[in-house]
């Protein structure tokens, strides 16, 4: 028995969505498909009354029968992988400027049954014209070709007809949303009833940036002050532009996830222009917005909502200030009673919630503020008083000493750093010598806030990772490791985890003239557990040392310095090799060094004091510890951060 598949009447309507139902949508796309085709001037025909003709009109290439059969009758033609991603232009349009097409799904063709069911095409190429009639059916077709003819004409175009029967809507609202939804371009017009439509420009540009937020996806970003460019709020917030034509309607919402408050002065007066040429294969067939499934969407909307804080930061400094002194002055009785270093906290909190919600509203700075400061008082005073009351008779006359020497704020600063450093060669003390942990999320973290121990000339905040060291990375360990795992953020350095080790760099950028480049590059590599350290770790780590110099950082090629940290060192192996054809060409070095010489070396640059106040630090159980240095939950002590078998 032979089973064929058939169509549901109105099958094609719920396909091609919004194009069949809202006129502004099905005009728009018609005027795509006159892009696409290559045409200089698109020209339409929209009555004011139902039972009149629709017309949309383009110069561009046309269609031979075969082309209109392959093309416009084939449901979800896919024109990417048919024609390529840019448009074949006619030579007599002398068109300079090269497009990529809007079309992908092949949806937008059969735009004409919005108005009606039937509607009439005209398409002429090669002196030849076909005129095809089609209506919406059901069956074995969800649209047929009632009627074909042909007849000679000269040039080149298409003009679809179709009688308006439904979904007629003002000129004037059509008028403006066309030419808000197409960029302005000198080589591309668009007529209305005979009158050309001014599309949309960019006037009023504030700022610039580019952004890669996900793989080969750039995207262009313009802050527009819209004050001096947009005609109606409904351009206001993020608008996607996509190879000229506009995607959705602009929102200062991507995807639900709030980019600004729409509220804001700020919102109202400035647009972020978002113009890319790599989204086109991530968007819905409508051009409404994004298609569900767009993974990477939430990266993006990341990125822009740090570009519209940071724009926000720049601009609304006074009006941030202002906020701030509300607040600040509100309080100001209250703040007096404080000592400095509390009042310092207190202004530097405010500061830091402003820098990261510039956009907060005022009543809910006010409730923060309060909160803190109730805290302050407390501490400040009830807790130090009690404090004071059990001190000893010595640790009075000491304070009273240190006082008269010291500003408390600054001691507090040097005590807090101090303690810090501490603490993490504590950790390292502890856990080295345990082969269960986790070294990658567990000691290498810990290695790298203690990467002073290194050398003097890295303790200091300017070595991070960059964007030049993690390509470098890359580069080298996808040939020459057996197991890489690139772990990217921009708060750590890139880590490539290997069967037996993690390797992580940091580099220090400096300027060179007016240039900055990567000057030093500190490479740690942390063995396993148990792990020897003998020849063929050193002479492997030197290669490192070779490759990543030879890849270079962005355009520099710096000075690297690698440190193998494991165990213990084979007797055979030594503890230290220079990389470079000779001493005046030297360009890196490497280092061996167990666990234990390490803190070892801690200890010494530290004076020696954790020696002094061992007590201190004795009590501190390693989940607390772990969690106060790296962050990590502590419910389960240390089960969250050890390696299993």
């Amino acid at each position: 028995m032979e089973y064929s598949v058939t169509y549901e009447d109105g099958f094609l309507t719920r396909e091609i969505g919004s194009i069949a139902t809202k006129a502004d949508v099905a005009i728009t796309e018609l005027i795509a498909n006159g892009h696409d085709a290559g045409a200089s001037e698109v020209r339409i025909i929209f009555p004011e009354e139902e039972g009149n003709l629709v017309t949309v009109e383009d110069n561009g290439m046309g269609l031979t029968e075969s082309q209109f059969e392959q093309r416009w009758l084939k449901l979800r033609y896919d024109r990417k992988k048919h024609q390529g991603p840019f448009v074949e232009i006619p030579e007599d349009n002398n068109l300079r400027k090269r497009r990529h097409a809007f079309g992908r799904n092949g949806v937008g063709r059969h735009a004409g049954i919005c108005f009606d069911d039937a509607y009439t095409i005209e398409t002429w190429r090669d002196q030849k014209c076909n005129i095809y009639k089609l209506k919406l059916s059901s069956g074995k077709q969800p649209i047929e070709v009632q009627e074909h003819h042909k007849e000679d004409r000269s040039g080149h175009g298409t003009k679809v007809k179709v009688v308006a029967n439904k979904n007629l809507i003002p000129i004037e609202e059509l008028t403006e949303t066309i030419s808000a939804r197409f960029l302005f371009n000198p080589e591309f017009k668009v007529y209305i009833n005979g009158k050309l439509i001014t599309l949309s420009e960019h006037p009023g540009i504030v700022k610039r940036a580019e952004i890669n937020p996900v793989g080969n996806i750039k995207i262009k970003l313009t802050l527009i002050d819209s004050s001096a460019a947009s005609r109606t709020s409904r351009q206001h917030g993020v608008a996607f532009w996509l190879g000229g034509r506009l995607l959705g309607d602009p929102s200062w919402s991507i995807n639900g996830q709030q980019v600004l408050d729409g509220r804001r002065s700020f919102a109202k007066r400035y647009t972020v222009i978002a113009e890319s040429e790599d989204l086109f294969d991530f968007i819905e067939a409508d051009w409404s917005g994004f298609k569900s499934d767009f993974s990477a969407l939430k990266l993006v909307a990341e990125e822009i909502s740090d570009f519209v804080k940071a724009c926000y930061l720049e601009l609304s400094k006074n009006e941030i200030e202002t906020t701030k002194r509300h607040v600040l002055d509100s309080h100001k009785s209250e703040l007096k009673e404080l000592p400095r270093l509390a009042r310092r906290e207190l202004v530097d909190f405010v500061d830091q919630i402003l820098a990261g919600s510039p956009d907060i509203r005022i009543e809910l700075l006010e409730l923060a503020f309060k909160a803190a400061l109730n805290l302050e008082k407390s501490r400040a005073g009830i807790s130090l008083l009690h404090k004071l009351t059990n001190i000893s008779p010595d640790d009075s006359e000491s304070l009273n000493s240190f006082l008269e020497e010291w500003n408390v704020s600054d001691a507090m600063s040097i005590l807090a750093e101090i303690d810090s450093r501490i603490k993490v060669i504590e950790a390292i003390d502890r856990l080295s010598g345990d082969h269960s942990v986790d070294e990658l999320h567990t000691l290498h973290p810990l290695i790298e806030k203690a990467r002073w121990v290194f050398g003097p000339e890295f303790d200091t905040p300017e070595y991070s990772s960059n964007k030049g060291l993690i390509k470098t990375m890359k580069i080298v360990f996808q040939s020459n490791h057996k197991k890489e795992d690139f772990i990217n953020s921009a708060k750590r350095p890139d880590i490539v985890v290997g069967e037996n080790s993690s390797i992580s760099t940091l580099g220090l950028e400096e300027f060179s003239g007016e240039i900055k480049k990567t000057k030093r590059v500190l490479l740690i590599e942390l063995k396993k557990g148990g792990f020897e350290i003998g020849r063929g770790e050193m002479d492997q780590a030197k290669y490192y040392v070779e490759d990543i110099w030879h890849a270079g950082v962005g355009s520099s090629q710096p000075y690297i310095k690698a440190f193998v940290v494991g165990d213990r060192i084979n007797h055979l192996a030594g503890k230290y090799q220079t990389v470079g054809k000779s001493k005046e060409e030297q360009f890196g070095e490497v280092h061996a060094i167990t666990y234990s010489e390490l803190v070892r070396s801690a200890e010494v640059r530290l004076f020696s004091l954790k020696e002094k106040i061992e007590g201190r630090y004795e009590g501190l159980q390693d989940g607390p510890l772990l969690h106060e240095i790296l962050g990590v939950p502590e419910q389960k002590g240390l089960d969250l951060v050890v390696g299993q078998e």
